[in-house]
């Protein structure tokens, strides 16, 4: 019941958090019998939790470090979300291993209940874009259930990728690619005869298959140019293939495209890599010394660029203020608190979005079952209840006019800077257009 109850809130959590969210493939996800969803792990909680808030149905539960496990009621809360404690070495040492035996027994239990169970395949978090080298606890795992229950044979095995457009900020976008099921059957008389030999492969068989379903960059050192020709060529490749900005499968294919450019180009051309590098860098260093973004800067949008619009923007934002100015009282509080915490507590990138969430998700509640507590008190339930859907809807509102007023700021400075300083305008145009052109070539 817990979980029911927590996973309904945490959806609109998530919805609220996350701009756009999708999951791809869903339908693989439907498998009558037992499934291990093996997924890629570059943001902490908020991984398995925004998959869950959205898949619903079916229930699905994850392996998470058993050094958050404490005695007393976070164990307990946890166990009801359906967290089961996984011990690295690292974590709880030798003893910690041997703990482990008990993690497997429960998760062949819920197996056997045709239960759907995520394990970060990495055996780590880290924020890279790319797929780390795969755990041997994984299929050891896998194959331990079906040995010691041979009814699991029909256990199947998801891939999953994980892809954030910026994984550690507010309203950042969020896609599950869900890749084809893996049956375990289809191994078993190869593991019957050589064990370890078919556990490697099965790896071999995973790593390829999960690695296509995120965006996957060779090279760490390549993975800022690669957000650069993201930020300044997103629109001119969208246009040209006619994708919608709002469909985040395009926006998976733009950057799956991207990355596999750098990565060729790497092999063949290192030099120009390097050169598309020092001119995105550089491009872009000079947009924030400006206080610019590139979008104000695309050939597409200059018909943006011009006072009449400026001034529109302007009137609509006056006219829009007293609903703003609601979203802020009613909201401001928890958010503030909810950003401090994260910035004085939260040091690991890995962390920051998940606890942002956690935070969030408490001090919004007694934020508004306090705005509900008062307004019952002072007029009557019903009054309670429309206040906070006031609230909350404004709350909405406000996020999404804050960005429309950061854009109408961006003009602004636009507009300043081709009036004042015409020859950097150009400038700037000219290396964009540049930055891009080099790209092109790859």
């Amino acid at each position: 019941m817990l979980w029911h109850l927590l996973k309904l809130y945490m959806s609109v959590v998530v919805a609220v958090y996350f701009k756009r969210t999708k999951v791809k493939n869903l339908e693989y996800l439907k498998v009558k019998g037992p499934a291990i969803l093996a997924m890629n792990h570059p943001n902490s909680f908020a991984d398995p939790v925004a998959f869950s808030s959205i898949v619903y149905p079916p229930r699905v539960r994850y392996l998470a470090r058993g050094d958050a496990f404490k005695k007393g009621l976070a164990t307990w809360i946890l166990q009801q979300l359906g967290i089961i404690p996984i011990f690295r070495i690292q974590d709880g040492g030798k003893e910690g291993l041997l703990k482990n035996d008990e993690t497997y027994n429960v998760v062949n239990k819920l197996l056997k209940r045709n239960a759907k169970i995520i394990i970060f395949a990495e055996g780590l978090c880290i924020q890279e874009r790319r797929l780390r080298p795969l755990k041997k606890g994984v299929p050891r795992m896998i194959f331990g259930a079906v040995t010691d229950f041979p009814e699991l044979a029909n256990l199947v095995v998801i891939p999953i990728g994980v892809n954030y457009s910026k994984p550690s900020q507010f309203r950042s976008t969020l896609l599950y690619n869900v890749g084809k099921p893996i049956k375990i059957s289809d191994y078993l008389d190869a593991y019957k005869e050589a064990p370890a030999k078919t556990m490697n492969q099965f790896l071999l068989d995973l790593a390829p298959r999960m690695k296509e379903l995120i965006v996957n960059i060779n090279h760490h050192r390549h993975e800022r140019v690669i957000e650069h020709i993201e930020e300044i060529y997103r629109y001119a490749y969208f246009k040209k293939h006619k994708y919608r900005f709002s469909n985040l499968e395009h926006d998976f294919k733009f950057s799956t495209n991207v990355a596999e450019t750098i990565n060729a180009a790497e092999l063949l051309h290192p030099e120009q890599v390097t050169e598309l590098t020092n001119q995105t860098t550089a491009y872009l260093k000079a947009l924030d010394k400006n206080q610019l973004k590139d979008w104000l800067l695309n050939p597409a949008k200059q018909y943006m660029i011009n006072y009449v619009h400026f001034i529109a923007r302007c009137i609509f934002i006056l006219a829009m203020f007293p609903i703003y100015s609601v979203g802020v009282v009613g909201n401001y509080i928890p958010y503030k608190l909810t950003a401090m915490l994260v910035r004085s507590k939260i040091k690991l990138v890995e962390f920051k979005a998940s606890f942002f969430l956690g935070f969030g998700a408490v001090l919004f509640l007694l934020n508004y079952t306090f705005i509900y507590a008062i307004t019952s008190i002072c007029l009557n339930y019903w009054y309670g209840l429309l206040a906070v859907f006031i609230f909350v809807l404004a709350g909405r509102i406000c996020i999404w006019l804050s960005s429309f007023r950061k854009k109408t700021v961006g003009i602004y400075r636009a507009l300043r800077l081709k009036a004042s300083q015409p020859a950097l305008w150009t400038q700037l145009s000219n290396e964009r257009m540049d930055a891009i052109a080099l790209y092109q070539s790859l």
